[in-house]
């Protein structure tokens, strides 16, 4: 007699894609990713791969729960999808035993980043441009403990050659003893070795030191202008307690160097920061003291301040040279300081518009007042040509009168122009 249960084959050896391959080659399907996109930053998205037998075998858990497929045979369909079992004691000491020694073999904590003060955190965010990096590595014998260093810049070059592009990474780095001592240089290494960039610069920019005159140990000894490339800087030296206004770069710069009073503005290109580190200190190099200036005019060189009423100080003489008489100055020889220097040149300073420019109530009063533009000047040229003697009226009504006679006895011509026609009403269309 044949059974009533309907016959179902059951396959024990089940065999898919997943059990085919490894959890390694498993996960590479996942997170690979091809040698362009490794090249544009996609590998910063891309999910990291995960140990997911870490504390527990796939199956498992704190419970001892039995799924038909999963961790026990596939068998009939019944009214129990799964099946909860009791743990022996033996069991639970074991995997308590493995988990605490996972735990106790990971890192107890993650690294710690030093909380910087919000002025030295850098140019932007936690990268390391405009960051204090200490003093670069001692040459031999000579140590550099009272240096302090900044990267200006740090960015991936390339160069193509005849195999490829090559990448590099590019590190500017500025150094200084705060005291006029200071150099700069470009630090180059490998591809994703920013660190070792960075400190081939300090050590190049170590041994490329050169000392900047300063006055008073706070700012420059006069105005100049400098320029690299597309790069042009007006710098201009300012009284004690100024302060540095100037670029972001640029304050680093002066940091480093000591300038405490300056206030430099920048025209052109503003983000070649090789350029602009170049000129500056092409700037800060071509100026001469006021000792130098002394012997090459022949002349005292003095200080007219306000604060002493122009009373003339002198600063500087010539030690070597005679000094030149009143008549042998020429009288179109330059005597002031900022003739001497700046190329001409003077940085473009526009009127601040104030804040009312643009309201309606200052617009309408200013209306009011086009139609006497012309009066202060009028006045003037009627009081220089003798025409008044006096701005009063009875003055401006007499010499009124008298033109309006000289013009009625054809004394004066009369004033001419454009004849307007009389204006017609249009007739209506019938």
């Amino acid at each position: 007699m044949a059974s009533l249960i309907p016959f179902s084959q059951v396959r024990q050896n089940t065999v898919n894609f997943f059990m085919r391959k490894p959890a390694r080659e498993l996960w590479k399907t996942v997170t690979s990713l091809s040698p362009a996109g490794i090249k544009k930053g996609r590998a910063k998205t891309r999910q990291s791969v995960l140990n997911l037998q870490k504390f527990y075998r796939i199956g498992a858990g704190p419970l001892k729960v039995k799924y038909p497929g999963l961790n026990s045979p596939l068998t009939m369909p019944n009214d129990e999808p799964m099946t909860v079992m009791e743990k022996t004691t033996e069991e639970v000491d074991a995997v308590e035993e493995r988990l605490k020694n996972i735990i106790a073999t990971r890192p107890s904590k993650k690294r710690v980043k030093e909380k910087l003060h919000p002025l030295e955190r850098g140019f932007v965010g936690t990268r390391v441009e405009g960051q204090k990096l200490g003093p670069p590595p001692p040459v031999g014998d000579i140590c550099f403990d009272d240096f302090q260093s900044y990267c200006l810049q740090l960015r991936r070059t390339t160069n193509m050659t005849s195999y490829g592009r090559q990448h590099t990474m590019s590190a500017l780095i500025i150094t200084g003893n705060g005291n006029g001592l200071g150099g700069y240089a470009i630090g180059k290494a490998g591809l994703k070795h920013h660190i070792r960039a960075i400190v081939n610069g300090m050590k190049m920019a170590s041994r490329k030191l050169v000392y900047v005159e300063l006055l008073e140990n706070r700012t420059i000894y006069q105005d100049f202008y400098a320029e690299c490339r597309g790069t042009r800087i007006f710098a201009q030296r300012r009284p004690k307690d100024f302060g540095v206004v100037a670029h972001p770069r640029l304050v680093k710069i002066c940091e480093v160097l000591g300038i405490k009073d300056l206030e430099c503005k920048v025209i052109g290109s503003t983000r070649n920061y090789i350029a602009l580190t170049h000129a500056f200190f092409i700037g800060l190099l071509n100026q001469e003291t006021h000792l130098q200036l002394a012997e090459r005019k022949k002349l005292h060189v003095v200080e007219l301040s306000p604060h002493r009423r122009y009373f003339p100080v002198k600063v500087a003489s010539p030690l070597q040279l005679e000094l030149r008489t009143e008549r042998d100055i020429e009288s179109k020889e330059k005597l002031l300081l900022n003739d001497f220097y700046g190329e001409g040149r003077l940085p473009l300073i526009k009127k601040q518009v104030p804040f009312y420019a643009n309201l309606s109530n200052h617009l309408a009063a200013e209306a009011l007042k086009h139609r006497f533009r012309n009066r202060d000047k009028s006045m003037i040229r009627l009081m220089a040509d003798d025409v008044v003697s006096r701005w009063t009226r009875d003055e401006r009504r007499k010499w009124a009168k008298q033109k309006y006679q000289d013009m009625i006895n054809g004394l004066v011509p009369l004033p001419r122009g454009i004849g307007l026609s009389e204006i017609l009403p249009k007739s209506e269309e019938r």
